[in-house]
């Protein structure tokens, strides 16, 4: 019953990629009834572990993680896919998804590196490599109220898609070079735009066995930039639109972490008006399509996906469409769907950092 709830399986229309289909594709394989075999891995690498099945499951049965476990394997094994492994070694080499000659690179007088600012402020490496216009929104914000910040010249990846792709020791290896680092730079506050970077600081390191300081406050943008309003650090200016705004909840800081509210807030305070709520919201949003960086590992699938959210958004007669995540910006932006219908993709902070006076 739960094959209604996997946003591959609307997008492929391919049994084996509904949850009941890699349940039964996983217990033949512990049962020895069925063997590894490039099929079998190729379907495994093309779910993006967004937790609805689990989420609409009456029993929340951990689909996601039993998916993971079995990548988890098939790394031991070394069957994965071949763009699976040539990524994971980019990710070992270089310390992000992306290729050597987009790694790391921050604009020039937007921050420094500050050992011992009160907050710093972690962009993650698709923000860095793609989405320079939420880095300088978010700067923009922190400059606004007057912050003591600064950011890690060399941002390395925080272990998030080594660990969902099944490589786990190497994700504890990335994850505890990343803490050193963000102890040596000793913050009080800790935040981040990306919502899977989020989750790692917030409760995969501890899964993983790294420790960040005990005193360091781990912050997503939008908990942070409301903390700011709220202590009148600075004020918007509300500029009148006849848009109609919608918010799309990304898997990892929605279902994952269930920050619902704090997005929403900052949106209507913006726009000055209320929101649509899409069919699916909240817990029960449906994935981008992004989700494991399948938006490099598959992006034909990825991209369907997005498709398929972009019509519902349609349906729903939004003009823009406001994110937290960037992943989620960038796959919503490759769709057709979208391009076709002039549908706005911004990030929260995007339209804060607009909108400051």
């Amino acid at each position: 019953m739960c094959r209604h709830a996997c946003p591959t399986f609307l997008a492929t229309k391919m049994d084996s990629h509904t949850p009941r289909g890699y349940a039964l594709l996983m217990s033949r394989i512990d049962e020895n009834i069925t063997e590894w075999n490039d099929d079998i891995v190729e379907k495994l690498y093309q779910c993006s572990i967004c937790g609805l099945c689990a989420e609409l499951c009456e029993f929340h049965w951990q689909e996601d993680e039993m998916v993971r476990a079995g990548r988890e394997e098939v790394v031991k094994k070394s069957i994965e896919p071949v763009r699976v492994k040539e990524l994971a070694r980019n990710i070992k080499e270089t310390g992000t998804i992306y290729r050597k000659e987009k790694n790391n690179s921050i604009p020039e007088k937007i921050a420094v590196e500050k050992q011992g600012a009160d907050v710093l402020y972690f962009a993650g490496c698709s923000t860095r490599a793609e989405h320079p216009e939420i880095l300088k929104a978010m700067t923009k914000i922190l400059d606004s109220a007057n912050l003591d910040w600064g950011m890690l010249e060399k941002e390395n990846c925080c272990g998030m898609s080594l660990y969902e792709m099944g490589y786990t020791e190497d994700a504890r290896k990335l994850a505890e070079q990343l803490s050193n680092k963000i102890e040596e730079y000793n913050p009080e506050i800790l935040v981040t735009n990306c919502a899977h970077c989020y989750r790692s600081f917030a409760e995969k390191y501890k899964d993983l066995g790294v420790e960040l300081p005990d005193n360091l406050k781990i912050m997503h943008s939008t908990e942070f930039i409301g903390k700011l309003i709220e202590e009148g650090k600075f004020s918007l200016n509300i500029k009148e639109t006849d848009a109609n705004f919608c918010y799309h909840d990304p898997c990892q800081l929605g279902r994952k972490m269930r920050i619902f509210e704090m997005p929403r807030e900052l949106i209507k305070k913006a726009t000055g008006k209320a929101l649509i709520e899409l069919f699916h919201n909240k817990e029960e949003a449906e994935c981008c399509g992004a989700g494991t960086v399948r938006f490099i590992i598959d992006p034909k699938v990825s991209i369907q996906v997005a498709d398929d959210r972009i019509k519902r958004i349609i349906e729903e007669k939004a003009d823009v469409v406001i994110t937290a995540c960037q992943n989620c910006k960038r796959n919503f932006t490759k769709s057709e769907i979208a391009s076709q219908n002039n549908i706005k993709i911004m990030d929260v902070v995007e339209l804060i950092a607009d909108r400051l006076l």
